[in-house]
């Protein structure tokens, strides 16, 4: 009777978290990750399969964030003058026809080139967040950013396995159908974004030259923002930029792991994750920076422990399993936490501009990382080298207690 009780009442919450925009944005990334959960985990191997060395591939990586860091800036200023959800049509356009692309390429050159400018016309990513804080209840801001990144967690439980399948088949090719059905996948998410969101602000002075200056007036607001960037933009992407460059290959390739294996790996993560975030619905609101810290270190340790079949004798993908399930349970958890400060912080008005502005750090951030990742991946090993970011997280982690406890 209790347990059919909880069921009700977390279905019926979730009802109303998941209705209007923030209904339609879960279900267009619920879409989106059908097509990207198939390919996302070989995206490395992928790279190495077209001819890329393991430091061209981080190179890929970089100047992909560092178009990605640059069209965020305009992306921040249009999406505060004409509007949240125009600029979401003009950017998923866009994604929708670069998406054929990749199954195109040839060789790794073309791949980096089709790759920065998919990553160039994600310019819109600050107005995905504006209009999901703009739209969310305030009341509830932590438990409906817990239940945003479950929807499109959902293909991620099965998809990788049937990438690991085609990839483990059909070589390359697997992959070429995985970007063929992702552009197929981006229209259907066009068209659901033309038809189901709603506007959530209207700017009502349109001089565009103000939309800089103006932010003068925000100076506090924005620098209890920025202490939040500085977590996001650096120390976290320092503390996982080896895992997330070279996770697949020192998998793979290191540990000898079989393809359709690591898809499981990433299934099993993701399941995990969900199971997780459901289980604590009930009890996140009470004392979400506590449960956030814990995660945090609890990743950071986690990205350690992956190194020990390196060095050891053990069992690599039982070690590799649990590992990924802990960092996933606890990225979801933090990434929550931070969108809850994030838009308690920021007034409706900044917000695409505020949003910009992170967004810019994080992915100047994560470029200057996965070159960090490069050089200690190569110069070092791939032991150490996660030896080393754990230790960078754990320092991640001391610096979001200090951002939790001064605000």
């Amino acid at each position: 009777m209790r347990k059919h009780r909880f069921i009700e009442e977390y279905v019926s919450e979730a009802r109303i978290l998941l209705s209007g925009n923030v209904g339609i944005m879960a279900l267009s990334w619920f879409l989106f990750a059908l097509s990207g959960s198939l390919v996302q985990p070989f995206f490395s191997i992928y790279a190495k399969e077209l001819g890329a060395s393991d430091i061209e591939l981080a190179w890929i990586r970089t100047l992909g964030m560092l178009s990605l860091g640059l069209s965020l800036i305009p992306g921040g200023l249009i999406t505060d003058y004409i509007g949240r959800v125009k600029t979401i049509i003009i950017g998923t356009t866009g994604i929708a026809l670069v998406q054929f692309l990749y199954a195109l390429a040839r060789d790794w050159r073309e791949f980096a080139i089709i790759w920065v400018l998919d990553s160039a016309l994600h310019f819109y990513q600050p107005a995905l967040s504006a209009i999901v804080m703009d739209s969310m209840p305030r009341d509830k801001t932590f438990k409906g950013f817990i239940l945003l990144n479950i929807v499109p967690s959902i293909p991620w439980l099965f998809m990788p396995i049937v990438g690991g399948l085609l990839y483990q088949e059909l070589g390359i090719t697997g992959v070429r159908i995985g970007f063929i059905l992702s552009g197929v996948i981006s229209v259907i998410v066009l068209v659901l974004r033309m038809k189901g969101f709603k506007e959530t602000y209207s700017k009502k002075d349109k001089d565009f030259s103000k939309l800089i200056f103006e932010l003068s007036g925000y100076r506090p607001v924005l620098f209890k923002a920025f202490k939040v960037y500085l977590f996001t933009a650096l120390l976290w992407q320092l503390a996982f930029g080896v895992l997330n460059t070279y996770g697949a290959i020192y998998a793979i390739e290191v540990l000898g792991i079989e393809k359709p294996q690591w898809g499981l790996v990433n299934s099993v993560s993701t399941l995990a994750s969900i199971a997780w975030s459901i289980l604590v619905f009930k009890l996140t609101l009470t004392n979400f920076t506590k449960i956030s810290t814990i995660s945090s270190l609890l990743a950071s340790t986690a990205v350690a422990a992956i190194s020990l079949p390196y060095f050891f004798s053990v069992n690599a993908l039982l070690v590799i399993t649990v590992c990924n399930v802990v960092i996933s349970i606890s990225n979801n958890i933090v990434s929550a936490a931070v969108s809850t400060i994030l838009t308690r912080i920021l007034p409706q008005e900044v917000r695409g501009r505020a949003v910009s502005f992170q967004r810019v750090m994080e992915n100047v951030g994560a470029a200057f990382s996965s070159m960090i990742a490069g050089i200690l991946y190569v110069g070092l090993n791939p032991g150490l080298s996660l030896i080393l970011s754990s230790l960078i997280g754990i320092v991640s982690t001391l610096y979001l207690l200090y951002v939790f406890k001064t605000g």
